[in-house]
């Protein structure tokens, strides 16, 4: 520990590493912890730039416990805040949150509680400060530190930037101008500047204990969206341990899960379009150690302290930097050795430039949507995003009409409360007994889900009704997702009818003006889309780049202590651009011939996909190989898939007959190669998704 001339601070320091010992059961802070928290105690403003799995959280939660005031802390997501206060009442440290899930004689409850010193630790969303009524209740809190997490979602020049932390400077004011502690993992010198300066900090100490992750090894593997599936697969069954896969989409994330676990890999799948109640549930398994992999868009991530993560694998190629050196830093956190691969085709730029250009709507799609709103007769409109599109003069995806409508609310034009939502509708084609025959008999979750139909609706279902798919779920004893699955299976086979339920926004108009005369800088917007879209540039760079791979990232954020790492695939392989992900796999830990022990595919120096071609020259079937192996048989569909684009000499006749193949072919004439989910539904179930791996393995 770092002693002062000052008595008192070496007391409260001493007094805090007691308290770490008791709380955390650690004996020693973690390297610039300790600068950061006596910056606290001496009330000294401080920004931490600090690298996932540092220890940021607890440079504000340990001197809490012994600061005369409360600790507010600005999180970005409310739905992790339970989580982490939980997390911490856990370990006898009493916190509480705030949030707009909480009623008003709630919140008031638990402002009450703060000001008798029950707690000392308030989580709050940034969102929540809006709210002038919520401003007066914590006018008369003592507060001792203000304390933002996720502090690059305040600068514009962030990857996350959240327009709701343009007023912290205004409430740091209010709540009598704290000591301000701002942490995050990702921000270049840029955003470190931008932060002080959103904050309105005077001369505060920035401390930047490095980017550096020297136990993870990065590599990127470049390859077409239907290939992913089968490499990544083959990835995951050769790496020990948990790990995550990230995707741009819930559609893929939904195929993946499929992929994998028709293979064998225990796995869940995690996304924005799943109820809160789900994701929990999905997230506690994962946690727990219940299953194995998880795959997610980016709603996964945040806040959550996995330690043994010991792989972070993205299906395709996120949109800037920080955001993927966020998201990869979740795996080894406890300082063992772990992977980060990227899957990367030039589709995936496509992806992302979708992604910004919903992120930044022109100027006119603002004045447009401003015009549409004004039309109406009342202050108040009940509207969907299809019908504020419809006031557009050209077509926008729905996220840039929401961009456009958060724009207007937050300069003042514009307010929305929550959402409103309607029941879903569905008419069954056939009574319920010719619908079940339709169904596969194999298909447990799906029979049950259209038996919850069936026993509340009966006979009716052949006029059509309304119903609310959570109802159904719970009627069912199935998830929510489970109904979705199945009316959308029905639907799309002309088995019934479906209407999604009704979901829209409650907007009130603010101030009125003439669309033209917004008062609205947007030639900030402007230079915004232009920052997010070089941010883009960078990040493709950063495939095609032949150097190492650590060094460009700790480069990009200025990192002075820069080496190359020597273990990426670069730094291992030359300047050699990645094309297959064999060369990836010979780099995994095959250098040192160490084999995996409880993995579900044993890691040895040669290919296990080698081992499989060996064993289908001794003319074995599928089921053989899977047998002698003891693989599932959807692991060695796989090997042979991997094995046929690689010219192996494999006849896919002995696998697939003629008919299907000629059936596969049109289908994928049709529909394309891009994902799976076209071809089976145009080829229908007497061709199985093995057969279309197969074929598309062949025609590559």
């Amino acid at each position: 520990m770092c002693y002062t001339r000052n008595p008192m601070l070496n007391q409260q320091l001493s007094q805090l590493k007691d308290l770490l010992k008791i709380h955390y059961g650690y004996s020693e802070f973690r390297f610039g912890q300790e600068k950061a928290i006596k910056n606290v105690l001496e009330q000294k403003s401080t920004v931490v730039i600090m690298p996932t799995g540092g220890g940021k959280s607890l440079i504000y939660q340990l001197p809490s416990l012994i600061l005369d005031g409360i600790t507010i802390v600005i999180s970005p997501l409310i739905a992790l805040m339970k989580d982490q206060v939980d997390s911490l009442e856990q370990i006898g440290i009493p916190a509480t949150f705030i949030n707009s899930s909480l009623s008003q004689i709630e919140t008031q409850s638990r402002i009450n509680d703060i000001k008798n010193n029950v707690y000392k630790l308030i989580y709050i969303a940034p969102e929540r400060f809006y709210s002038q009524e919520f401003m007066n209740l914590l006018s008369n809190v003592k507060v001792s530190l203000f304390a933002i997490d996720e502090a690059h979602c305040i600068s514009e020049w962030g990857h996350d930037f959240r327009p709701s932390y343009m007023r912290m400077k205004e409430v740091i004011k209010l709540v009598g101008n704290p000591t301000v502690l701002a942490v995050t993992a990702t921000a270049t010198p840029e955003v470190r500047e931008d932060i002080i300066k959103q904050l309105n900090l005077s001369n505060p100490e920035v401390i930047v204990t490095g980017f550096n992750r020297p136990n993870l090894k990065f590599g990127v593997i470049r390859a077409s969206d239907s290939q992913k599936y089968s490499q990544i697969s083959n990835l995951v069954q050769q790496i020990n341990g948990s790990g995550i896969i990230y995707a741009g989409t819930r559609k893929k994330v939904e195929e993946m899960l499929s992929y994998l676990t028709s293979s064998g890999v225990s796995a869940v799948a995690y996304h924005a379009g799943m109820d809160s109640n789900n994701r929990k549930s999905i997230q506690n398994e994962f946690m727990k150690g219940a299953v194995r992999v998880i795959i997610a868009t980016n709603a996964f991530g945040l806040g959550i302290d996995k330690s043994d993560i010991r792989f972070v694998i993205h299906f395709d190629m996120p949109g800037t930097i920080e955001a993927y050196y966020q998201e990869a830093g979740r795996a080894g956190r406890d300082g063992q050795e772990s992977h980060c691969f990227m899957f990367y085709s030039p589709a995936d730029r496509y992806l992302r430039e979708f992604f910004i250009s919903g992120d930044n709507p022109p100027p006119n799609v603002i004045t447009e949507i401003y015009a549409g709103l004004l039309y109406n007769d009342s202050d108040t409109i009940l509207a969907t995003y299809a019908t504020l599109a419809e006031s557009v003069s050209e077509k926008v995806p729905d996220m840039a009409i929401g961009t456009a409508l958060k724009i207007l609310e937050r300069e003042g034009y514009i307010t929305r409360s929550h959402e409103k939502t309607g029941q879903a509708f569905i008419q069954f084609s056939h009574d319920a007994d010719y619908i079940k025959e339709k169904l596969s008999a194999k298909a447990r979750v799906q029979n049950q889900a259209l038996q919850g139909f069936v026993r509340h609706f009966g006979d009716k279902l052949l006029a059509g009704v309304e119903f609310s798919p959570n109802d159904i779920a719970e009627i069912a004893g199935v998830k929510r997702d489970a109904i979705t699955r199945l009316v959308k299976k029905l639907s799309d086979e002309n088995l019934a009818s479906y209407r999604p339920p009704f979901r829209g926004t409650e907007i009130k108009i603010l101030k009125k003006v003439k669309p033209e005369d917004l008062n609205i800088n947007f030639t900030a917007l402007k230079e915004k889309h232009k920052r997010e879209l070089n941010k883009l540039d960078i990040m493709e760079n950063y495939v095609y780049d032949f150097g190492c791979r650590r060094k460009y990232i700790l480069d990009y954020f200025k990192d002075s202590n820069t080496h190359d790492c020597q273990i990426c695939d670069n730094c291992t392989s030359g300047s050699q651009a990645k094309e297959v992900v064999s060369d990836v796999l010979n780099n995994i830990n095959f250098a040192d011939k160490k084999i995996a022990k409880n993995n579900e595919a044993t890691i040895t120096t040669k290919l296990t996909q080698l081992e499989t071609y060996e064993l289908y020259q001794q003319n074995m079937t599928i089921d053989e190989m899977a047998q002698t192996r003891n693989l599932k048989p959807g692991t060695i569909i796989q090997h042979l898939c991997f094995l046929i684009e690689k010219n192996k000499d494999i006849d896919i006749n002995k696998f697939v007959d003629s008919k299907k193949q000629i059936k596969i072919q049109r289908a994928i004439k049709k529909v394309g190669t891009d994902t799976l989910t076209p071809i089976k539904e145009a080829v229908g179930d007497e061709v199985s998704w093995d057969d279309i791996r197969l074929m598309l393995a062949n025609l590559k």
